[in-house]
């Protein structure tokens, strides 16, 4: 009796781990917690027997995080455009009398390969569902925001340069902290120091 336990407790542990590791994996995965792209050919590839390798026809590979490059077409168009709210912090200033209302719109890069082919309907349906997939990280983008901005003394931000450095230093900080996403743009919608 014992050596059979013994035999299926053998075969049993290694099977119950791969289903636990592929389970967690498929959770984050859907959750949208570990970044996953598929960028799928159709196997006609011109430059194949040149050795000259294609870039893809829909959009370019960003930064290797699997995040698609606006197309030159539609540069206009831009990414997928997030409302992150209208907000009051306090300044850095000594005493903190200073405060600053902001308002600010986070451009992602999608991170669809057929984002961009997209028309009406579909093109909505996956601007919603990637809003929603970011709405899950809210929380992360408000800290990150809420601590960059009570970071800054009235001096560093009331000039253009100023907010051209806050712009920077909020993207790099969000995709610092948001390896999932990639943050394209951040636009400073509103602005009021007091």
């Amino acid at each position: 009796m014992s050596a059979v336990m013994g035999i299926l407790k053998k075969i049993l542990v290694p099977i119950v781990a791969v289903l636990v590791t592929v389970g967690l994996g498929i959770g984050l995965l859907l959750s949208g917690l570990l970044p996953f792209s598929i960028q799928l050919s159709n196997g006609d590839d011109p430059t194949a027997e040149s050795g000259v390798s294609a870039a893809p026809a829909t959009a370019q590979v960003a930064e290797n995080f699997g995040y698609y490059q606006v197309p030159e077409q539609f540069a206009m168009v831009g990414g997928i455009y997030y409302e992150t709210g209208q907000r009051i912090v306090n300044l850095a200033d000594p005493g903190g009398y200073r405060y600053l209302r902001v308002a600010i719109v986070l451009e992602f890069l999608p991170d669809a390969p057929d984002y961009y082919s997209l028309q009406d309907d579909k093109l909505a349906a996956a601007q919603d569902t990637f809003r929603v997939s970011v709405d899950r990280q809210r929380p992360l983008i408000d800290d990150v925001i809420l601590n960059v901005l009570t970071s800054k003394k009235f001096d560093e931000i009331f000039t253009v340069e100023g907010k051209e450095q806050l712009r920077a230093q909020l993207r790099e900080e969000l995709n610092r902290r948001m390896p999932n996403r990639h943050v394209q743009r951040v636009m400073i919608t509103d602005f009021v120091v007091q």
